[in-house]
């Protein structure tokens, strides 16, 4: 073979070769990417609220006290010094998504922190935002539309906006109407493409009940509308029930959230300051209805207390006026008992199913699913009006871990019977913010802007970091109910105005 012939048959082996080798494909633009498996794309990480995120990277107990800032974002707002994140940041397709109390929906590139894009939701002329602010939870994303739940006071409503952009897409109709009903809950999207938005009526509306609506996600369609007092006994007097958090959704396609106060001092429904059971899945003849529930402490705690004071709560009578704060009644001891943190699910050692949320009475209750029957409870903390309205996680070990207080404590319960493990001090009064688990640690975020990180197996701290050393913008603290992400190897905090990403 000549030398001509042989170059140009290797010119042609080559030519070919590069034929079949694929091009460069080009990085999708941001906040459009497929999802990846260690995401944090809802509030609780799953639809079960487990909290936890298995793809943990190089998180652990030994490396948490090395972790280091990669980025930090500060939205500038001062919510008059309270703060203006009040849920656990969503990371999804290379995002992450903000709610704040002043209106805000914020999209930012989740290696580097910058903003993506923000869009400001502006309420009806005349309207007032619900308590919290305008937004008091995290959004959802599901098939590239951000979806929010707007506490406009007396009709709040759910809006879709485009992930990649931020333009409005659609606005729902109202997830209930009426004077003084709000939303402090996360919307929730099931496997079915529902999404679930909880909501409370006003502190001592005697006409006012709770429940979850549930809507299409793709189009913000109403669906249905599930109160949680049914109409036969809301006839009778029964009122209350607020909720405010995200339910956990099982695989079978039923729901469980914890509801808020009776409005009565004297009587109160079995679905009032309890765990809930409704049937979301559309195929069933139950779809949109209670069908079970575990009743927690009273609002008086114990029944010996109610009838201790029924005498004194009579000669006051009913009058919402003698609610002295956020629902407490002196004359009744009305201890405002409700169940204020979403619930999680989980299983014991046997593979049973259970359902387990934190009351403010400071009891942490759990129910088996299959029949809503008491599995076990325990105490955690104390009783009062503002105190024990965390989401626990589940760990990998079969215990559940969170957050008591008035004192602040982090806690540790085994899955099978409620045995403490152990407890951590936190020492930071009313604690609101939620747990997070990864890489065997524990994460939170205190009321002074501290994040936190506990071994979740002996409960020995691991952190105490400041978030304001990490935001050079400067930060608003505030008493919130934010929360700890973990996503693509890195612990993104979020407290007062500023969220920071951590990777050791």
């Amino acid at each position: 073979m000549t030398r001509s012939r042989l170059l140009g048959v290797v010119v042609a082996a080559i030519a070919s070769i590069l034929t079949i080798v694929p091009s460069a494909v080009a990085a999708p633009p941001p906040c459009t990417g497929a999802p990846d498996s260690d995401e944090w794309p809802t509030f609780g990480r799953d639809l079960a609220n487990s909290r936890r995120q298995d793809q943990a990277g190089d998180i652990a107990p030994g490396t948490t006290p090395t972790l280091q800032p990669v980025w930090s974002y500060t939205t500038g707002n001062d919510f008059a010094g309270t703060g203006d994140l009040n849920g656990t940041p969503i990371v999804s397709a290379g995002c992450v998504f903000l709610n704040t109390a002043a209106g805000d929906v914020i999209a930012l590139d989740s290696s580097t922190g910058e903003q993506i894009w923000r869009t400001t939701i502006a309420l009806d002329p005349g309207a007032a935002p619900g308590l919290g602010g305008i937004f008091v939870s995290s959004p959802a994303v599901h098939d590239g539309v951000v979806l929010a739940l707007v506490s406009q006071l007396g009709a709040p409503y759910v809006i879709g906006l485009k992930a990649k952009d931020g333009k409005v897409l659609w606005r729902s109709e109202p997830i209930v109407t009426g004077a003084g009903y709000y939303t402090n809950a996360t919307a929730v999207v099931t496997d079915d493409g529902l999404l679930l938005a909880g909501f409370s009526p006003a502190e001592g509306d005697p006409t006012g009940r709770g429940g979850i609506t549930i809507f299409d996600a793709r189009t913000g369609k109403l669906v249905k509308r599930v109160h949680a007092i049914p109409d036969d006994a809301f006839a009778q007097g029964y009122a209350g029930a607020g909720i405010w958090t995200a339910p956990a959704v099982d695989d079978d396609g039923y729901a469980y959230a914890g509801t808020g106060n009776p409005f009565s001092k004297k009587i109160e429904h079995d679905h009032t300051n309890a765990i809930i059971k409704i049937d979301v899945d559309p195929t069933r003849e139950t779809f949109g209805t209670v069908v079970g529930s575990l009743k927690g402490l009273i609002e008086q705690y114990r029944q010996e207390l109610r009838d201790a004071v029924d005498p004194t709560c009579e000669a006051f009578g009913e009058d919402p006026n003698l609610q002295l704060i956020v629902g407490d009644s002196a004359p009744c001891a009305q201890l405002d008992q409700d169940f204020g943190a979403p619930p999680t699910l989980f299983t014991d050692s046997s593979g049973t199913q259970l359902i387990g949320d934190l009351q403010k009475a400071g009891v942490f209750h759990v129910a088996r699913t299959d029949t809503m029957a008491r599995a076990w409870d325990q105490i955690v903390g104390v009783t009062c009006p503002a105190c024990n309205a965390a989401a626990w996680a589940f760990d990998d070990e079969g215990r559940v871990v969170g957050a008591s207080s008035p004192v602040g404590t982090m806690v540790a319960l085994e899955a099978d019977d409620g045995t403490h493990a152990w407890a951590s001090p936190i020492v930071d009064g009313t604690h609101y913010q939620s747990t997070s688990l990864a890489g065997g640690v524990a994460f939170t975020v205190d009321n002074l802007g501290n994040l936190l990180a506990f071994d979740a197996a002996t409960g020995i701290p691991l952190l105490r970091r400041p978030l304001q050393i990490d935001a050079p913008d400067g930060m608003a603290p505030g008493l919130t109910s934010s929360g700890v992400a973990i996503a693509s190897g890195m612990v993104l905090a979020a407290a007062g105005n500023v969220v920071v990403a951590y990777a050791p």
